[in-house]
């Protein structure tokens, strides 16, 4: 194809940012000679994509799909699927497209990448601009005379070679420093989608781009990881402390120089119990901005933290709480409520738990369980906080000592609910999936299909 005969386009929203984000840097750096546009939640979608269905030979629309907002895409979904042009492909990623393949499919979708996509896309573009098999690239599923075929989940990519933000487009987000999760926690897709060993942005590179984001104005720098005091650690079992020290002495000699901030341990870069010690945390304290920290706990229940295979106990959660109040930080602790096997008895050992928190100062940030696709809790009912959570919440909510979207949360538990009744969401349809024509069984990692 000639220049400009082709382009892609991304759905971009407050939720997908990060996502796009990446998948934009992925494309730049390529050599792909393709136009790119990102059409906004607020803009008219439909009248955007048709627009560029009449400028381009082949365009390439793309969603991030996450399950708990499905439901409000689901109306875009099925008029672009409806009156689609011949020239427009259809295309998924993200937690949701990764755990249910065959529903996305089945909405409509061309195409489904599978698991994390940077190289997998552009090698799908470049198919489609030299008029190739685009059927053919690993990493994805797809849907060919009424059979779906799976091609492989691909080889896991270098976060080093991947900017993590297109600052060259004046586009930036945290930086993912660590990717992939040796835990198995039952309601988590993460282990799923990017595999159960860690891959670690280096040290030189984090920096790099630590002071790119400073040159430009930017002052709060955040980080994503599934775990901040994973950073370095080959197994994500155990702290890396040479690793930690490395990364947070090197950020705080290139903050000085920029008057930046450096924020860890907070959103989105909260840290699992039973690696905060007192040291760790004296480490974090001398190193960051943030004046609080998050903590895991999900629940009080020894018994449903076993179910849960989290990995750590109650008494790990009270020390590392302990740990983090001792150096300074205000602490956060996540709760998850209605989750599956709870008893009466383990929702007083949670209610006892969150007390005995709170009374130390805690605020406690509170969930209610959404059974995700792609998770092992994935078929379990929908989480219903029992009443009396609700009570106790409510009793403490009202002394600032309590914040986030359980109720809202709880209806869209329903809402996934209702979907899977409804076959929208069929995740046990896995078996359905093939193999397709670039199926390589020896990169196959995903556990679920």
């Amino acid at each position: 194809m000639n220049m400009n005969d082709a382009t892609i386009a991304f759905y971009y929203s407050k939720e997908t940012r990060y996502s796009v984000h990446a998948l934009l840097s992925a494309i730049d750096i390529s050599d792909l000679n393709v136009d790119v546009y990102l059409i906004s939640e607020d803009d008219l979608v439909l009248n955007k994509v048709f627009a560029l269905t009449r400028m381009y030979k082949v365009v390439v629309f793309g969603f991030t799909l996450f399950t708990t907002s499905l439901h409000k895409l689901l109306w875009i979904i099925k008029f672009l699927t409806k009156s689609k042009p011949k020239n427009l492909f259809l295309i998924a990623g993200g937690p949701y497209a990764t755990g249910d393949p065959v529903g996305a499919l089945t909405l409509g979708f061309d195409i489904v990448f599978v698991g994390e996509s940077e190289r997998s896309l552009t090698e799908f573009l470049r198919e489609v601009i030299e008029r190739g098999d685009p059927l053919r690239i690993q990493g994805i599923a797809y849907r060919e005379d009424g059979d779906f075929f799976f091609n492989g989940k691909p080889e896991p990519i270098d976060l080093n070679k991947y900017p993590p933000f297109p600052y060259w487009r004046r586009k930036f987000n945290p930086i993912e420093i660590t990717r992939g999760c040796p835990f198995q926690c039952g309601y988590c897709q993460t282990p799923y989608i990017h595999g159960f060993i860690l891959r670690h942005r280096n040290v030189e590179n984090v920096t790099k781009y630590a002071e790119i984001f400073w040159k430009h104005g930017l002052k709060d720098l955040r980080f994503i990881t599934p775990n901040a005091l994973a950073y370095g650690s080959l197994d994500g079992i155990r702290p890396n402390v040479n690793a930690l020290v490395e990364l947070l002495s090197s950020l705080k000699v290139l903050k000085e120089k920029y008057g930046g901030r450096v924020f860890m341990g907070s959103f989105p870069s909260e840290v699992r119990p039973e690696f905060l010690n007192y040291d760790l945390a004296k480490l974090l304290k001398e190193h960051v901005d943030n004046r609080k920290i998050i903590i895991g706990a999900q629940s009080g229940s020894e018994k449903i933290l076993r179910l849960l295979r989290r990995g750590h106990t109650v008494d790990d959660v009270l020390e590392a709480v302990e740990a983090a109040l001792k150096v300074g930080f205000k602490v956060d602790v996540d709760f998850i409520f209605g989750l599956p096997g709870e008893t009466e008895e383990d929702v007083e050992e949670t209610l006892k738990l969150m007390e005995k928190l709170v009374r130390m100062g805690v605020r406690i940030h509170a969930h209610t369980f959404i059974p995700l696709p792609g998770s092992p809790l994935e078929n379990a009912p929908p989480g219903k906080i029992p009443l009396k959570i609700k009570k106790y919440l409510m009793k403490i909510y009202g002394k600032g000592k309590l914040y986030g979207d359980w109720l809202k949360q709880e209806r869209i538990a329903e809402i996934v609910h209702e979907l899977r009744v409804k076959g929208v969401i069929r995740t046990k349809e896995r078996w359905k999936l093939k193999m397709g024509r670039g199926y390589n069984v020896r990169l196959v990692t995903y556990q679920y299909i």
